[in-house]
């Protein structure tokens, strides 16, 4: 590998090149970092968060900056980065991966930094760790690319974004405020939900409708929370969901028919009031009743999913999936499901692949909760449960059957 070589080439280079053209500042954890035109809004459903590249003519094509957890800086930085190295990297796919430049110390400004490569011939990887007063952080830029030129490109990317975007990024944990301040009290309160029809388009080229769903909790002392809070109908534990790095939460404020959201992270939106509903990116949400601490459930949620391939593909077939869960009204539950792919193939032959899974354990309701506990000691998990009109919703399935 020559990865070390190109890295040790674009740190010379990147700290001297002129500052990027930047967006809107966002945080995550202990990092405040400024977005970049021509690279995607952060995402960070994998518990770090990720940019993708998204600039003209398939430049840097597959090319992220990533920002990963801190955590308090105790030992050596060089040793942390080490232990850290595959923080972005799926757990099944770290077999694969070699160090091309083991991890030394670096600066980036007047801070210590230190730097790791490591690539699995297709994927490169370039971490930067930084210390940041009290904790360390994890930064860094991954590339797809195979072909010893189109990865000198991507060097040349990392060296005029990735590197002086570091030299930008300021810390929480070094005294810099948080994007977030503290709440103002309001005047809303509880759940509120919305359901609407998407028309998508599958992977047969299809047309197919499908139901999305979109859920506020909001709290007196100025708090919300998008989606299943981890505590329900709870006041949130704000300092918690701050050291959890959840993105989805923040303070609310009323503005006559308008409500502005500012998320935990630096996003902001804006709600419409319209009677007794709040509209915002295409939900008409109205009020619902979570169900009483101790209900308890007889019926099922279920799913089906089918989709054919591609024509032209090449491949006749397609994949699907089902799941259930039965509840019981004596505090049991067991599920089962399933995922497949099947085809045959223009040339002759054919294929089958599938996976089933079966679970069951006990769940309680409680604080708008149903929390599942399952028999075999695995994590729990829980989803809101609330009636909505005449129905009972779990998370985003409709239950069928009866609540006592």
């Amino acid at each position: 590998m020559r990865f070390g070589t190109l890295v040790l080439s674009g740190f010379a280079a990147g700290f001297l090149t002129a500052t990027p053209v930047l967006a809107e500042l966002r945080q995550f954890g202990a990092v405040i970092y400024p977005t970049i035109p021509d690279w995607s809004d952060p995402g960070g459903n994998r518990g770090h968060v990720t940019m993708w590249s998204e600039l003209r003519d398939d430049r840097c094509d597959y090319c992220t900056i990533l920002i990963g957890r801190s955590e308090t800086a105790v030992g050596g930085l060089v040793d942390w980065l080490d232990r850290n190295r595959f923080a972005f990297v799926d757990e099944d796919d770290r077999a694969q991966f070699q160090i091309g430049m083991p991890a030394e110390s670096t600066s980036v400004g007047a801070r210590e930094a230190a730097t790791l490569v490591m690539g699995d011939g297709t994927e490169m990887q370039v971490l930067v760790a930084i210390r940041a007063g009290s904790d360390f952080v994890l930064t860094g830029f991954s590339a797809y690319n195979s072909e010893p030129e189109g990865l000198m490109a991507d060097m040349e990317f990392m060296s005029t974004t990735y590197l002086p975007w570091l030299a930008l990024l300021r810390y929480r944990s070094d005294g810099a405020p948080s994007l977030l301040p503290a709440p103002t009290p309001g005047e809303m309160e509880g759940l509120w939900w919305a359901s609407r029809l998407d028309t998508n388009l599958g992977m047969d080229m299809l047309i197919r409708l499908d139901s999305s769903f979109r859920r506020i909790s909001f709290w007196p002392d100025g708090s919300f929370y998008e989606g299943t809070s981890p505590g329900g109908t709870a006041v949130p534990d704000r300092a918690a969901l701050d050291r959890a790095m959840l993105a989805d939460w923040g303070n609310y404020l009323v503005r006559g028919d308008s409500i502005d959201l500012t998320y935990a992270d630096g996003r902001t939106a804006t709600l419409e009031r319209n009677g007794e509903f709040i509209s915002g990116d295409g939900y008409d949400m109205t009020r619902v009743t979570p169900l009483p601490d101790g209900s308890r459930l007889d019926g099922e949620i279920s799913s089906v999913y089918y989709s054919g391939f591609s024509p032209g593909s090449g491949i006749f077939g397609g994949i699907s999936s089902s799941s259930s869960t039965v509840f019981h009204s004596d505090g049991r539950y067991d599920g089962s499901s399933f995922g497949g792919s099947f085809g045959s193939f223009d040339s002759g032959g054919g294929y089958s692949v599938g996976s089933s899974d079966d679970a069951n354990g006990q769940y309680e309701i409680r604080d708008g909760l149903i929390v599942f506990s399952p028999a075999n000691g695995a994590a729990g998990r829980a989803e809101a449960v609330f009636w909505a009109d005449d129905s009972i919703m779990i998370g985003d399935s409709v239950f069928k059957g009866t609540a006592n």
